[in-house]
């Protein structure tokens, strides 16, 4: 692993532009001029605009695809996060129409990430997520969804603890999707392994969605990165996990069995301030950071991709731009089965 330098840096730096924090911009630098740039498998929305709602529209999919081109994001998928059944069919099927629509959504939305509702209702394991639309694994909801989708979906995050979760991550392998693991109860290494055998590859944003107080020892972060049968995927936006950490995270596991995502949500790119959407409270301060009112529990992200990449840049973890071209783009895009692809 090459040690970043001083051109790597700011030749990084530079692509890496257009991250907003808390409505400021860094310089633009888009695929368009520079070559290509990042993929995100972890998008939730932005600039107001949410991929999981009754309100959601064809033309603010597309401003959300706007947004993030302009930021330096080349391709992503957008994501989902629990609802009720009949809102994420309403969304894969906007957002589908969206991409018929508008060439840029083509071009750029590579499938869907669905985030529960399959996932834990432990109170610090469910994150962000509503506890009362979790649930357990239903195949029959992944067919609906995939009907939906055009048969789109890439990546499925489940809690492994949750019921069916075997089967359907069987039956939803065999479909041609991924299963991840993630706001999860799961951490057994016998565990993990006998869901790697049913099928399951990767680990949704690796050392968050858990209680602030786990056994030290004895936790999904050590067994996580100690099994090889995952690909960990973690948020590298400064808020959710210290660089510290993120520099053990680079230096554990070959690069390419890594992938860093943003978890970018609907209040990144504006301003500061309180936003409410299905129910749920989240207050943007003016450094970036997005949380609960009541705690300072994340509610995802307000950085884009390229702001994560600046980031594992960052002398403190120390990665090159060659190396974050692994991270942040050769190794999301054979996850999801689209090795080599440009937009």
């Amino acid at each position: 692993m090459k040690r970043t330098n001083r051109r790597d840096f700011l030749r990084g730096a530079a692509l890496a532009a257009g991250a907003s924090v808390a409505g400021r911009s860094f310089a633009i630098g888009t695929s368009r001029r520079n070559g290509p740039t990042w993929v995100d498998l972890q998008v939730n929305g932005r600039v107001g605009v949410s991929f999981t709602g009754d309100d959601l529209t064809e033309e603010g999919v597309l401003k959300v695809v706007e947004a993030l081109r302009d930021g330096g994001t080349e391709g992503f998928l957008a994501t989902i996060c629990t609802c009720p059944d009949e809102m994420a069919v309403h969304d894969l099927r906007t957002i589908r129409k969206a991409m018929k629509k508008y060439p840029e959504c083509e071009k750029r939305i590579l499938g869907f990430h669905m985030e529960g509702p399959f996932v834990s209702n432990v109170f610090g394991y469910s994150g962000a997520h509503n506890r009362k639309w979790t649930r357990d694994c239903d195949f029959k909801v992944f067919e609906k969804w995939q009907d939906a989708a055009d048969g789109m979906i890439r990546i499925v995050t489940i809690d492994g603890d949750r019921g069916n979760a075997e089967d359907f991550t069987r039956r939803v392998t065999a479909a041609g999707a991924v299963i991840s693991l993630g706001h999860t109860t799961t951490w057994k290494t016998e565990d993990l392994n006998r869901l790697a055998k049913a099928g399951a590859r990767m680990f949704t944003h690796l050392g968050n969605a858990m209680p602030n107080e786990v056994p030290r020892h004895h936790n999904q972060i050590w067994t996580v990165l100690s099994n090889q049968n995952y690909t960990p995927m973690f948020i590298s936006d400064g808020f959710h996990l210290p660089k510290e950490m993120l520099h053990v995270y680079v230096r554990s596991r070959p690069l390419d069995q890594l992938v860093t995502v943003s978890d970018c949500s609907y209040p990144g790119g504006l301003p500061p301030g309180t936003y409410v959407r299905n129910g749920s409270v989240s207050v943007l301060e003016p450094n970036g950071f997005l949380r609960g009112p009541q705690t300072k529990s994340l509610h995802g992200s307000s950085c884009l991709i390229a702001h994560c990449v600046k980031t594992l840049m960052s002398p403190e973890v120390g990665l090159s731009y060659t190396d974050c071209l692994k991270i942040a783009r050769e190794n999301p895009l054979k996850l999801i089965g689209k090795e080599g692809w440009q937009s």
